[in-house]
């Protein structure tokens, strides 16, 4: 946590901590700050770089659907669950001491209702499938919301999903099954991983690109609500270093050249949103910005330090199970690496 935790630590501590430090360095020069790269194995990890360091897994994109709902078909339902069971068992195997698991977005394709009640008694949908499998890791997990977790139908003719117009009993489900809030930050290790919902601003009723002039599927492109970049600068004027978890890709300094998404801009952070000053007003504290999304594995930087990884999808086009992003972070350093 900066100065704040370097002061906490003893002498003897300290200098226990210098070599792995050291070492961690010469590493970072070998494979970059955040070498981007998912996948579960192939690639040796470095080891932990202090004895304050942790290990978690980032996943995006599972889009978990039930074969036989009316999104089968067009999406191959049996196989977005066998690769969501391929990952998990990725984890189990090679990832043991990864202390947490996040989730970057999309956890199914669409609900079928948008009503809490039809949720948590014991029924098979999306969602509780969704919770059903995460939970056989025995791991904490942490999800953020995505746009197809605001979907409360699938129009099979138009073969798309159906974005809810009442985003607050999307939200009611969510909390019901997963016990997650729209936004939120929690603190492991004197790290904040800060949880946030691009879903909940302007752009939430901008129709996806699509040829049909009717569309009824929103939410592509994401947006803020001043009420939770104004918690987001709270948030960020705490003494950890951070980390920010968000389902949209934000527009970064190489955006010309990177390829987030197919539909480029349309499926990223708004450019005029509010978010990209406050990153650039914390930009010493915020030390990674893991997203999704877009079903690619990408990386660049924002403000020109802040490193930005784009997690591959599990689920859908372009989904495998081997779409695994693990991440070391080091908070008496700051120091973030990726595989």
């Amino acid at each position: 946590m900066g100065m704040l935790m370097r002061g906490g630590l003893s002498a003897a501590k300290r200098k226990r901590a210098f070599l792995p430090i050291l070492f961690f360095t010469i590493l970072l020069l070998v494979f970059g700050c955040g070498g981007g790269g998912s996948g579960g194995g192939g690639v040796v990890p470095p080891p932990e770089p202090s004895p304050d360091s942790f290990k978690f897994i980032v996943i995006s994109d599972m889009h978990v659907r039930i074969p036989g709902n009316p999104d089968d078909g067009v999406y191959d339902n049996a196989g977005n669950l066998n690769k969501f069971t391929g990952a998990l068992e990725l984890i189990r195997t090679k990832h043991p001491d990864a202390e947490f698991v996040v989730v970057s977005g999309d956890t199914v394709g669409c609900l079928f209702s948008r009503n809490p009640d039809d949720y948590g008694v014991g029924g098979d949908n999306p969602a509780e499938r969704f919770k059903a499998m995460i939970e056989t890791l025995g791991k904490p997990y942490y999800v953020a919301l995505g746009n197809h977790d605001y979907q409360e139908g699938f129009d099979a003719a138009a073969r798309e999903g159906i974005t809810s117009n009442d985003p607050g009993a999307m939200e009611a489900i969510w909390k019901k099954v997963l016990d997650v809030d729209p936004y939120y930050s929690f603190v492991h290790r004197g790290v904040r991983i800060i949880v946030l919902n691009a879903m909940r601003g302007p752009e939430y009723v901008t129709p996806c690109p699509s040829a049909n002039p009717a569309t009824r599927e929103t939410g592509c492109k994401g947006s803020f609500d001043d009420a939770q970049i104004n918690w987001l600068e709270n948030e960020l004027r705490r003494p950890e270093y951070c980390l920010l978890i968000i389902h949209h890709p934000v527009i970064t300094d190489n955006n010309n050249v990177k390829n987030w998404s197919a539909a480029g801009l349309a499926m990223q952070v708004r450019a005029e949103d509010r978010f990209y000053e406050v990153a650039r007003a914390y930009k010493d504290r915020i030390k990674g910005i893991f997203v999704g999304h877009g079903h690619r594995k990408e990386k660049d930087t924002l403000e020109g330090e802040i490193p930005v990884h784009e997690t591959a999808s599990i689920g859908d086009f372009g989904g495998a199970a081997n779409h695994v992003r693990v991440v070391w972070m080091d908070p008496f350093t700051g120091i973030m690496i990726t595989q």
